[in-house]
Parts: structure tokens; sequence; C-alpha cells
């Protein structure tokens, strides 16, 4: 195998106090001359840069790479005047380096900027150098590559004979809000921070790329390529002459992968033409990676999942491998779940160091508000105690950090927030405007309720899983619009396990790999009812089994229950021993004694005073609902069911109520009579010489009573088999099932294929 290149770490810009910056006679824009220092570096860097200079092959061989953000905001840097001072006994290399203002579109003030940066004795750290050791990947070796997917071009790329890679652009432009870009330390912020600090100052154009690009301008775009053991390496001309691209031209090897993740890219026309964007070309060069990037790479990316992977990108719980509990508990060291208890009260965890949070103490009393302070101001760095770097982490730390080297894509992962408790929703907002993409937690903060005395907590400071409303919208639009990641441990003792929040659920690795092929959700809803279970175990057990073999549904349905006793356990139970997917969504009813189920890959629990929120989630996330005997909590679920059904808040589908033992008036089933109701609301009504009707003459028509799970099979397996059917005899009207189903798909609902296929063919009937 190919020896990998050399990659130093991020030198950082030293200028003259005297430094001014001039004009550029070529490019006639600003610049700025400086030095890049690089501390730390091996005996083999200093080798390989002192005998390319001597052989007058500096420029040549050795690659001057940018950070991305400079890039992004117009910033080039490129070799200066003069060759690099090499210091063997400090281990020290000062590289003249000269900055290039090349984005007319913002203010031009990132050199006086810049200055300030430098006249307060801040680093700012300017770029690294890429030194190839052996020749490029040849065609031979980029096609075998591509073969096991360890690496994935778009549609559009050509592979030279040479092992030049070409890709055009996507339809994608990103633009620079100069109002935002010149508010308060913005800039400072950007140039010191780089990609992170473009989040809030920087969006995609919704016109997309301009049909040409004007000589002398700047251009943030993007392309698409999925890298595993491979760093790519954009060369500085592309196809049109007299436009090149920036200086952050180096693509790193696996956490650049996913393809649906664009790559941004940043060009600048220096012809005296107009180009068109469509005629663009970047062209790559690809090398291997370091050793220890591809043995994870290695470990990553096996025969079964290398095309996922690459298509998807690298999974922060791949990459640190979070589910591991010995992992995940690590991370905890030396953080104490109550202020009384000597340790810190979290930490933050980056590609390079490791920021230890004190817990505010005010004469010995915690204040949750002095802390969220304390932790903004950490996160701004204006709190410097704590921050461990390289050796100064602890042991069993290091790997995890090593770790994140390999993360990226779209938001910062590689920012890792962990504490006992997940901070109140404004601090969790502030830390993701700053980056940070990761929280770890072992509880949801404070009950809302006290629950000292509940028989199943060991007391006051257990972890608590049960979300409050606006806690739980905190979680959803952070980990859905933003991209940001929860990971919490569930249980005690050997039942002790990591969950991932996802899609609105904290799930286990198994569930979230599962719920992909799941496209049916059957809701089972009951009370724990003493004497049924004989009767119900035996049904539920063989439904389950007869479910699996109706076509249109097979293997590909879960179980959706309250995580109670009862016929949800029951239901658990079924599922679990014939291998189906269960979901559970529950209450807080530990106060009367009985304790969450967490066996179902899949769970979600709410306090008591969220319950409505906890089964708008079960209506939605469910097609199927089954109602089994049940007593006051039953019947406000059915109530709420049956509203969100005439709201057309869920899926137009069945409900079916199950009695196997005749517990309603002289023997009759205990749902007929709510039933017979909902049919009285839905008869017309004469009030004086109006004639009303209080609920739609059709949603009765969905509700069904049967006497056993034979009844439940038939019903449903009728159902799949043709929907439309179905529909146009309980008579709801077309343009209500359109309805339905465009807030299903708008709450991002998974809508079966039977029910998809039902649901396009009326959209053709009504044009």
């Amino acid at each position: 195998m190919k020896r990998p290149p050399l990659l130093t770490e991020d030198g950082y810009l030293l200028l003259d106090q005297d430094a001014e910056p001039t004009i550029d006679e070529t490019l006639g824009v600003p610049k700025l001359a400086g030095i890049m220092r690089l501390e730390d570096t091996s005996d083999t860097l200093r080798g390989v840069l002192s005998d390319l200079e001597s052989d007058g092959l500096l420029r040549k061989r050795c690659y001057l790479i940018g950070r991305s953000g400079h890039s992004q905001i117009g910033l080039d840097v490129d070799f200066g005047d003069g060759g690099p001072q090499i210091d063997t006994r400090r281990r020290r290399i000062d590289m003249p380096v000269q900055l290039i203002s090349l984005n007319h579109h913002i203010p031009d003030l990132l050199f006086s900027e810049i200055k300030s940066i430098a006249d307060s004795n801040r680093r700012l750290t300017i770029g690294r150098l890429f030194i190839p050791m052996e020749s490029p990947l040849s065609r031979q070796e980029i096609e075998n590559a591509h073969s096991k997917h360890h690496l994935l071009l778009p549609p559009r790329a050509s592979i030279s004979n040479e092992g030049v890679v070409t890709i055009p652009l996507e339809n994608i432009r990103y633009l620079l809000s100069t109002t935002l870009i010149t508010a308060g330390q913005n800039v400072q912020l950007v140039l010191s921070q780089s990609k992170e600090g473009l989040s809030l100052i920087q969006y995609p154009s919704r016109g997309g790329l301009p049909e040409m690009l004007g000589a002398g301008d700047f251009l943030c775009g993007a392309i698409r390529i999925s890298l595993g053991p491979y760093s790519a390496l954009i060369e500085r001309e592309l196809s049109e002459p007299g436009v090149f691209h920036l200086a952050a031209r180096l693509l790193d090897a696996v956490r650049t992968s996913g393809i649906n993740v664009p790559r941004q890219v940043e060009i600048y026309n220096d012809s005296d033409s107009p180009v068109a964007t469509a005629n663009l070309l970047l062209r790559l060069r690809f090398f291997p990676a370091d050793q220890a990037t591809t043995r994870v790479a290695g470990r990553l990316l096996t025969t079964s999942r290398a095309e996922k992977i690459m298509q998807q990108g690298v999974d922060f719980a791949d990459a640190t491998k979070i589910f591991d509990l010995d992992i995940c508990d690590a991370l905890f060291d030396n953080i104490s779940a109550d202020p009384t208890v000597r340790g810190n009260y979290g930490r933050i965890l980056t590609r390079s160091k490791c920021i230890d949070i004190q817990r505010e103490m005010l004469e010995n009393e915690w204040h949750e508000n002095a802390q969220s302070r304390t932790v903004y101001e950490v996160i701004r760095g204006t709190i410097t105690s704590g921050v461990h770097r390289g050796q100064q982490i602890s042991p069993d730390l290091r790997d995890f950090v090593e770790s994140l080297d390999l993360v990226g894509g779209a938001q910062n992962l590689h920012k890792v927030f962990v504490a006992h408790e997940f901070p109140v929703t404004d601090t969790l907002r502030v830390l993701k405007r700053n980056n940070i993409g990761v929280f770890i937690g072992r509880s949801i903060r404070g009950r809302e309720t006290s629950t000292i005395g509940s028989q199943c907590l060991p007391g006051p400071s257990s972890s608590n899983i049960y979300f409050g409303q606006t806690t739980y919208e905190t979680f959803c639009d952070l980990s859905s619009r933003e991209g940001a990641r929860f990971y919490m441990t569930f249980g005690e003792g050997k039942e002790r396990h990591v969950r991932e929040f996802h899609r609105g659920f904290w799930m286990t690795r198994q569930g979230k790999e599962k719920i992909a092929d799941s496209h049916t959700m059957i809701a089972m809803l009951g009370s724990h009812v003493d004497g049924t279970d004989e009767v119900l175990t035996e049904q539920i057990h063989h439904f389950f089994r007869q479910l699996s073999a109706v076509p249109e549904i097979g293997g590909s349905f879960a179980v959706c229950h309250g995580s109670g006793p009862g016929v949800m356990k029951i239901a658990d139970d079924a599922a679990a021993d014939q291998g189906i997917l269960r979901v559970g969504i529950g209450i807080d009813s530990e106060k009367i004694g009985q304790c969450a189920n967490l066996q179902p890959p899949i769970l979600l629990n709410f306090n008591n005073s969220a319950r409505h929120m906890r089964q708008n989630i079960l209506d939605r996330t469910s097609l199927f609902k089954i109602y089994n005997i049940g007593g006051m909590g039953t019947f406000e679920e059915m109530l709420i069911a049956i509203t969100n059904l005439k709201l057309f808040e869920s899926l137009p589908a069945p409900h079916i109520f199950v009695d196997p033992f005749g517990l309603g008036e002289n023997g009759d089933h205990l749902w007929q009579s709510t039933l017979a109701q909902l049919k009285t609301a839905s008869s017309p009504k004469t009030i004086g010489s109006h004639t009303v009707r209080l609920a739609p003459a059709w949603v009765p028509n969905f509700c069904h009573v049967v006497r056993d799970y034979d009844g439940v099979l038939e019903i449903i397996a009728d159902f799949a088999r043709d929907p439309a059917s179905y529909w146009e005899k309980a008579g709801i009207p077309e343009r209500d099932l359109l309805l339905a189903c465009d807030n299903a798909i708008s709450a991002g609902v998974v809508i079966p294929p039977y029910l998809q296929e039902a649901m396009d063919s009326v959209r053709r009937r009504m044009g």
C-alpha cells in the first residue's frame, strides 16, 4: 500500500506589528504578508521540508491548505516570499505566507479584524501543510476503491487515464449576510472558529448557481463526493483558464463521507471574461489516508455496510461507539449527579481538547441559573480554566476525543456536551448555536411533580425518563431541524443501556436500524385488568403470527403500546417472542406503583401533565388502533384518537374494539355503548328550524366492535388489501382523505405502500 501523505496540524498566524495590506499586482485585490508557525513538528516533516527547499521543489511538492471557513468568506492563503525557517531545537517551522481577500461582496475589513486579533495576542490558525510522499492513486486504484464502496462519486464525474477525477458543480450557492457579518465581533468569530463561526451568517441561495461567474467574482458553491480511507486534493486550477479554487483544497478521509451532504467549494474567476458555471469542473487527486484513519475505516466499511455508509455518511455512533456502555460511562468520570457530591457539573469534548465545567456553588448552594450562565461563558471562551489538551486529557477519554476526528457532515457533531441532567431548554439552544452538536446525559431534567416514596424509585436523585411538553418539543426541534444528537442511559444494574433520540423517540442501536423496515404500526391500548391475561395472551400471540402472513403487511409491522402492564405487557412480550419491533409510548404511572417497561427498543415517556401530547404522538405513529379491556385512561385515549381522526390529524384507518368477555351492560360488548354514542353524535339533529350534525357521518364507520382477535385480523387484512374500497364504504370524502394524508406527510409519518398507492389513485381521480 502507498505511503500516506504528511499532514501537519494547523499553523497559526504571526504578523509584524508594522505590517499593512498591499495590493496584489496580478489579482488587483488586497493582500497581507505574515508567517505561519507550526509547533511541535516531527523530525520527518522538518527533514522533508528541508530537502524540498534545497531541491527547489517546495512549491511544487508541498501544498498550503487553508481553513474551510476562511475560504468560504473569500480569504485565500498562499506561500509568501522566501523559504521556511526550520528550527530543530525548538521543533518549529516558520513559513512565509500571504493572505488575499477575494470576496468583494462583503465589506473590506478582513485584514483590520485579523490585525485586531493579532494585537490582542490571540492565536489565529491559518492553515496546514499537505505533502504527498508518493504519487496519487491511479485510475485503476480509484476504480477498485469505487467498486468496493470505499469511494463514491456523483453520476457526472469522470476519471482520466492519469487518475484525475473531474466533478461538476451542484446547483447550490451559499450567501453571506453582510449585515450579520459586520455586527459585533462576528467577523472575528468567523476568523477564529472558521467554518463553525459561519453557522449564523451563511445561507443557501434559493436561486442556486448563477448562470455566469463574472470576471473578478467569488463563488461559494458545492460538489458531492463521499470518501472512505482516502483524502482528496482539489487542484488549484479548474477546467476553465483563470478560474481557481481557494486554499481550502483538502477533503479529509472518512469524516467527509455521505454523498447526500454537499461539500462546499470556493472559486474565484481571475480571467477577464465571465465564465458559465455549467462548464466549471473541479479536478481532484486521491491519496491514501493515514494508518489510524484507514484502520477505523476498515472497521466501519464492512462489506455489508460500506455502500450504505458511503451514501449516508459515517454515523456519530459508529465513529465513537457511544452505544457501548463502558465508553459512555467513561465520559461521566468525575462528573457528579448531585451538587453536594464532589465533582464537576459537566464537560465539553472536541477533536483536540476536553473542557471540564466546575459546579457553580454560591456559598455552598448550587443555583441552576448561575450554572447555565457559567456554561455560556465557557462555550464563548471567556472562562479558560478546566481546558485540557493532548496528554492532559484523562486516558479514559483520549480514545473518544480522537474518534471525534472522524466525525463530520452538515453539522458540528464533533463537539459534545456531557452532564448528568440535560440542561434547561434555553441553555440547550445556546450550546447548539455555539456549535455543540451532541448532548449526552443520564437524566431528563427534574420531574415536575414529586416522586419521593414511589415504589419504583430508589430515591429523589434517580434518573428521570419522563418528558414535559416544552422539553420534548425542544429535543425534537434541535434534533430534526438543526441536526443535534441526544444520547441517554436507561435502566439500572445489568439492564443499563444507551439510547439515541431519533425521529422523536429514544432508540437502541437495534431499534434505530429496524425502524427503517417497519411501515405499519399497530397500537395496542387497554388497562391492567386481572383475569384477562390467559385469554388475551393466547389470542394476541396468534394474531401477530397471522398478521405476518398478510401479504401487504408481512414482516414490516411494529407494535406500539403504552409501556405499562396488562395488555400492553402481553403485546410487548408476544411481539418480542416473534421478533416484531416494539414501540413503547408511556406515561408516568410510577406514583401508583406501575413502573415503565424499558424493554422495547423504541421508547418515549411523558409526565402525566403531557399525556395529551403523548396520545397525539401515539395516534400519529400508529395506523391501526386496537382498544382492549380498559377504563377511564383507555376511554380518554379513544376520545382523543377519534377526535384526531375527525380532524384529519391521523391517517384514516380502522379503530377496532375487542371484548372477549362481554363486560358491557347485560353481557353486551364493553365498547358497544361507546360506539352507539358516536353514531348518535354523527346523526342529524333538529334544533328549532336548524338541522345540525355534531360529528361527520363517516366517523363511526371507522369504528368496529369485535369479540376476538380473529375479527381484528379480518378487518385489518381487508383494509390493507383494498383501502380505497374501505374508504368508499365508510363514506369519507376524497378531499378529506387527501387532507389527512398531507397532514401525515407534513408530520413525517411513514405511510405504508398499500396506503400510498390508494392515496395516489385518489389524487389521480381528483386531477
